[in-house]
C-alpha cells in the first residue's frame, strides 16, 4: 500500500519536488552550523557577534525581562517541555484515535536529546558567566543551546501534526505562534547569560531541520487511512 501525507492527495511529481526542496533546506542550515563553528575557532563574524550581545544582555537586565526569561527557563527545560509535549501528544492521539502523534514526536525528542548531548560533549564551547542575580549557568558546554534545539524540534513537529490532523484553517497563527515561542525561547537564554548569540543559532537551526526531517518522513510513511469502498450493486445517494 502505498503511503503518503494524511489529508493530501498529490501526485508523486509535486511530492518529489517537495522532497527535494526540503533537503536542499536541510542541507544549507547544517551547512551554516559549518560555518558557523569555522568562524568560532577561527575568531571570525559569530566570535565578533558573541561578546557584544551577552555585554548587551549584563548591561540591560530589567525586573519584567527577566522575569519572562525566568519562566521560558523552566517551559523549555526537561520538565516543562515533557509536561507541554503531553499535552499536545495526548490531544493529538484522541483526536486521530491513532499512535502516529506519539510515536513521531517520540522520535523527534530521542535524536534532538542526541544530538544535543552528542554536539556539546564534542565541540566543549565553554559557556558565558550568567548575569547578576541570575540562575547560575549549568554545569555543561554551551553550544549548541539545548533549550532552543529542543523547543525548535518539537514545536516545529508538533505544530506541523496539529496543522495536518484538523487544524489546517489555523495553520499560519500557530505557525506564527511557534515561531515566536521559539525565538523567545533562544532570546531568553541569551539574556540571562545562558548561552552566546552562536549558540542559539545554530540550536535553532538544527532543531528546525531535524523537526523537518520527521515531518518528511511522516508526509511519505505514515499510512493513509482506509477509506471504506462501497458494496458491489450498492446505489450511491
Amino acid at each position: 500500500m502505498r503511503s503518503s501525507w494524511y489529508f493530501r492527495q498529490g501526485g508523486r511529481s509535486r511530492g518529489t519536488q517537495a522532497l527535494w526542496m526540503a533537503f536542499g533546506l536541510i542541507v544549507a542550515m547544517f551547512y551554516f552550523t559549518r560555518r558557523v563553528l569555522v568562524s568560532l575557532h577561527a575568531g571570525g563574524w559569530a566570535r565578533d557577534l558573541d561578546a557584544p550581545a551577552y555585554q548587551w544582555a549584563l548591561e540591560h537586565q530589567s525586573p519584567f525581562l527577566f522575569a519572562v526569561s525566568d519562566f521560558l527557563y523552566f517551559w523549555g527545560s526537561t520538565p516543562g517541555m515533557t509536561m507541554i509535549m503531553l499535552v499536545i501528544t495526548s490531544l493529538l492521539c484522541w483526536k486521530t484515535r491513532s499512535a502516529w502523534p506519539l510515536a513521531a514526536i517520540a522520535f523527534t525528542a530521542l535524536v534532538s536529546v542526541l544530538l544535543t548531548v552528542i554536539l556539546k560533549t564534542s565541540l566543549q564551547v565553554p559557556r558565558p558567566q550568567g548575569v547578576p542575580g541570575g540562575p547560575a549557568p549549568p554545569q555543561t558546554f554551551s553550544f549548541p543551546s539545548g533549550h532552543t534545539l529542543n523547543s525548535a524540534a518539537l514545536i516545529g513537529i508538533a505544530s506541523y501534526l496539529a496543522i495536518i490532523y484538523g487544524l489546517r484553517r489555523y495553520a499560519y497563527l500557530i505557525s506564527i505562534v511557534a515561531a515566536l515561542f521559539v525565538l523567545a525561547m533562544g532570546a531568553s537564554r541569551i539574556y540571562i547569560g545562558h548561552h552566546w548569540v552562536s549558540d542559539v543559532l545554530v540550536g535553532m537551526l538544527i532543531g528546525a531541520a531535524w523537526a523537518a526531517v520527521v515531518a518528511i518522513l511522516h508526509y511519505y510513511f505514515v499510512p493513509r487511512p482506509q477509506v471504506p469502498r462501497p458494496a458491489p450493486g450498492s446505489v450511491r445517494r
